[in-house]
């Protein structure tokens, strides 16, 4: 299985540089323009499984849509939801999307290895590093979502947290919440900071009985309205937005060490829509559907863009990434421990 390092993977985005090479059998796919555009056009639209947020989604599509006349169906999930649904259907033989977009790298590498997707090489990924995409070009990283902790400014604007352990204080006890789907979405990302801070860390936060919610936009919305004063482990990019619309939110990223999340995307194999899909794979992640992402609050894995406004750069933060293929390998005695700790369904 592929391994994905946390330095080597960090490393190649900080730094900025663009170093991967294509193998001979890809090289046509790469040429600019390779795509049918006509022929896009008569297959008449495509299916996306993802689990970005929708409101980045339907502006990517949206202008997708103003620009080739092709209209994208989709199906939004979490990362486990995304995943299960491509696992089941190409089980049964049936498989309905045409490309696939996930927040969780080692489902993109057990879809490699399962033979459902399909190497691709877009022109509109040379400025992605090469740490940041596989070495067969079956997917490649398009975002990175940070784990920070968000906090109601009513409540505690005039102490708000800086670290994960200050959560842990008795002052929080009732007042947290976090997310996790009862699929393990969530996992990943806690699992990180168990790897770097000790399991322990998570263990003190559930002694605070946090509140357990599905998604990140509800944990924002139970910030907002003040059920709760903190969160853990949230979205930077669904923070970014309410503290951008006015809410009475804010987020902070621990200097200590913040778990980033790479989202990745790839083409299905055997789609009987190839053109469009590649189309859509090219806009998604070229200038166009990029820029919406980063203006939705999202930090895109193109070296060449800038982060979000009003975002610091990722050099200046200390991000922790998760080793993937680690991770794949023992996901069930992870989530098994986290539903010990925690309570609840996890996916096992």
């Amino acid at each position: 299985m592929l391994e994905l390092r946390r330095r080597k993977v960090l490393g190649g985005l900080l730094a900025g540089a663009a170093t991967a090479t294509l193998g001979p059998a890809l090289r046509a796919q790469a040429a600019a323009g390779s795509v049918d555009i006509e022929q896009a056009r008569a297959e008449g639209g495509v299916t996306l499984y993802t689990s970005l947020d929708t409101k980045i989604v339907d502006s990517i599509i949206g202008s997708f849509k103003e620009k080739y006349g092709i209209g994208v169906e989709y199906f939004r999930g979490g990362s486990a939801d995304v995943t299960s649904k491509v696992l089941a259907e190409a089980d049964a033989g049936r498989l309905q999307a045409d490309i696939v977009d996930a927040s969780d790298v080692a489902a993109l590498m057990l879809m490699k290895e399962r033979g459902i997707l399909k190497p691709y090489r877009s022109p509109a990924t040379e400025s992605v590093p090469a740490d940041l995409r596989d070495p067969d070009d079956y997917w490649v990283a398009d975002r990175l979502t940070q784990a920070v902790i968000q906090y109601n400014t009513q409540e505690l604007g005039g102490s708000p947290p800086a670290t994960w352990q200050d959560l842990t204080q008795p002052a929080y006890k009732g007042r947290l919440v976090f997310f996790s789907s009862s699929n393990g979405d969530g996992a990943p990302r806690l699992y990180t900071l168990a790897q770097n801070f000790g399991w322990e860390l998570l263990e003190q936060l559930a002694a605070n009985e946090p509140l357990r919610v599905q998604t990140p936009q509800l944990v924002t919305q139970v910030l907002e309205s003040g059920e709760r004063a903190a969160a853990f482990a949230t979205n930077d990019n669904i923070a970014w937005r309410s503290r951008r619309e006015g809410k009475p939110t804010d987020f902070v990223y621990p200097a200590e060490g913040v778990p980033t999340e790479l989202g990745a995307v790839g083409l299905i194999e055997g789609s009987a829509r190839p053109n469009a899909a590649m189309l859509f794979y090219d806009w998604w992640m070229g200038d166009e559907g990029q820029a919406l992402l980063v203006a939705g609050g999202k930090y895109s894995s193109r070296t060449d863009l800038a982060p979000p406004e009003g975002s610091p750069p990722l050099g200046e933060l200390k991000l922790l990434l998760l080793d993937y293929a680690e991770y794949q390998q023992n996901r069930s005695d992870i989530l098994e421990r986290m539903a010990d700790i925690f309570g609840g369904e996890w996916g096992v």
